[in-house]
């Protein structure tokens, strides 16, 4: 007779199991520690989910509907901001939806998001900083601004512009009709302010092979210099989920990390983005804290609602934490030019 040992299952007070069946513990990672306190490297700002486009891959679901990550105004975020500071950020990006557009703005009721570009002054003078962006029409309403920006921060401000593919057949099989000319036009407009924009787009949706192709290929666009920055894995959340199910496919199942992975992968915990960012998302009303910018909207992964309570212990068992960080080449929400 076979006996079955019964292996209890730990779970973290958010509900996360931290042993798998065969009794292997989840992996985790601490945050980063120089003399024995806290340091923050990058702080994420999720500046709201509403966007102007509905792309195919979006992994936060994005589109002109969608406020589910709401819009951060000055004065909530300015006390984050001057935390992060304490706490000696390196390096501030915000990222949405897209940043230059509200629901006002997406209504026509105003050319501007102002409570964003207030958001980004405050942020300069902290920390160099980097917006992403889709480069599309509403980023040229706020061009005064940047502008002026550019001529007081220089290179501490950064435009990373998705630009899906160097054909705009494929940008706009993936981001809608005409959105490649638009972008093209903006990244060509930045260029002229004196910006070197960096592109971005999924490694796996390019027919490129090797990054000299692919960095050929998108500089062969455009007169000035670019940068390109590549995203390794294309995560299975949000608009993903959907196109997947009308091809017939299901998501790929999650795969739990252990402790023992780090070394068969050969990546350190440090390497991770949980180690030395964090991410600000406000839902429903409250300023809440995340690992990174590929968790959201999760109560499991919540960290609090002050930076200071954010500094604890991150299990890695979100499906992105192995789809996005750790599978094949790894990827990170930072850019690394080619």
């Amino acid at each position: 007779m076979i006996t079955q040992i019964h292996v209890p299952v730990r779970q973290h007070p958010d509900g996360l199991e931290l042993v798998n069946a065969r009794g292997e513990n989840r992996g985790y990672v601490d945050p980063r520690q120089v003399n024995g306190r806290y340091v923050l490297e990058d702080l994420w700002i999720m500046q709201g989910s509403i966007c102007d486009l509905k792309c195919t891959h979006c992994y936060t679901a994005s589109s002109p509907t969608n406020n589910r990550l709401e819009q951060m105004a000055f004065e909530e975020l300015r006390p984050h901001l001057e935390d992060a500071a304490r706490f000696g950020v390196q390096k501030i990006y915000f990222t949405g939806g897209e940043v230059f557009v509200n629901e006002a703005v997406l209504r026509s009721r105003a050319p501007m998001n102002e409570e964003f570009v207030r958001n980004l002054r405050c942020a300069l003078e902290i920390a160099p900083v980097e917006i992403l962006t889709n480069g599309r029409r509403y980023i040229r309403n706020h061009f005064a601004v940047l502008r002026e920006l550019r001529r007081r921060h220089g290179d501490r401000l950064r435009l990373r512009v998705t630009l899906e593919s160097p054909r705009a057949a494929e940008h706009d099989a993936i981001r809608g009709k005409s959105t490649f000319a638009q972008t093209f036009e903006t990244i060509f407009q930045l260029q002229e302010m004196g910006f070197i924009p960096v592109l971005t787009a999924e490694r796996p949706f390019l027919s490129e092979q090797t990054d000299e192709e692919i960095r050929a290929a998108y500089q062969a666009l455009f007169p000035k210099p670019v940068e390109v920055n590549l995203i390794e894995n294309v995560m299975e959340m949000g608009h993903q989920l959907v196109h997947l199910a009308k091809q017939g496919q299901a998501p790929k199942p999650e795969v739990f990390i252990t402790t023992n992975c780090f070394s068969i992968l050969d990546k350190s915990p440090e390497s991770l983005m949980c180690h030395f960012s964090r991410c600000i998302q406000k839902i429903d009303g409250e300023i809440r804290y995340y690992p990174c910018p590929v968790i959201y909207d999760d109560p499991r992964f919540e960290l609090g609602h002050t930076l200071e309570e954010s500094f604890r212990r991150v299990y890695v068992a979100h499906k992105n934490c192995y789809d996005y960080c750790l599978k094949g080449r790894g990827a990170t929400c930072r850019t690394r030019s080619l």
